[in-house]
C-alpha cells in the first residue's frame, strides 16, 4: 500500500524510524524491537537508507523484511547528505 493511501485513511497518523544495524548481533536486536513496538500500531515504519552509502543495501533488504516477516508497512527514509 502507498503511504499517502495509509495517511488518508489514519489519522493522527506515526510511525516508528529506524537505521540499519551494522552487525547481525543488531538485526536480531532491530526485529525484536520492531516486534514489540507493533502492538502501538503505528501506521508504518520507515529505515534510513544511509547518506554515507555503507547501510544502503541492508536498506533494502530490511525494508522488504519487516513487511514481511513482521506485517507492518515499510519504506526507505532517503537521506540527501553527501549526494
Amino acid at each position: 500500500m502507498k503511504i499517502s493511501e495509509i495517511l488518508k485513511r489514519v489519522c493522527p497518523a506515526f510511525s516508528f524510524e529506524f537505521f540499519p544495524p551494522k552487525d547481525d548481533d543488531g538485526f536480531d536486536k532491530l526485529f525484536q524491537t520492531i516486534d514489540q513496538l507493533k502492538r502501538w500500531n503505528p501506521a508504518f515504519v520507515s529505515m534510513t537508507y544511509g547518506a554515507g552509502g555503507s547501510t544502503r543495501a541492508k536498506t533494502i533488504d530490511l525494508v522488504g523484511r519487516i513487511k514481511d516477516e513482521i506485517g507492518l508497512e515499510s519504506m526507505a527514509h532517503l537521506t540527501c547528505v553527501g549526494h
